[in-house]
């Protein structure tokens, strides 16, 4: 088993993991499985083409289906028991429950065996912050 951890600032939405998700894999040989897991309850792993205007679509989905301004209980902090200072990211959490915290993806011969137009995306839900990303490669 090899295991990586790492931290990214999502300065965007839609983030490709594929170059350090190759970086703990291309030396493996034989066949195996890559685990990719976000722990965060506001942002995803996904995998799917990373086409830009497939991308817009997407952000144009997320935005009308749970628009940022909508009606969250959530969001309504006095009746929570959190601090004042709890961020208003209901939209997040629903945008986040139709989506995945991790994928699994086959391996051979230190690559992943994805289709052609796919790659593996960290999709951020809430306004910039700093992730933790998991990759666990087991032969």
């Amino acid at each position: 088993m090899l295991r990586k951890e790492i931290i990214i600032k999502t300065e965007k939405q839609f983030i490709s993991l594929m170059t350090e998700i190759n970086n703990l894999i291309q030396n493996e040989k034989g066949e195996g499985m890559v685990n990719v897991f976000v722990a965060h309850t506001t942002c995803a792993i996904k995998i799917m083409e990373g086409e830009i205007l497939l991308l817009s679509d997407v952000q144009d989905y997320l935005a009308r289906t749970w628009p940022q301004k909508g009606d969250y209980r959530h969001d309504i902090i006095g009746i929570r028991d959190v601090p004042i200072t709890e961020r208003i990211n209901g939209y997040s959490h629903m945008r986040q429950l139709f989506f995945s915290s991790d994928v699994n993806i086959p391996c051979k011969d230190g690559k992943m065996q994805l289709g052609q137009w796919q790659d593996v995306f960290l999709i951020e839900f809430d306004p910039m912050r700093e992730r933790r990303v998991i990759i666990t490669y087991y032969s």
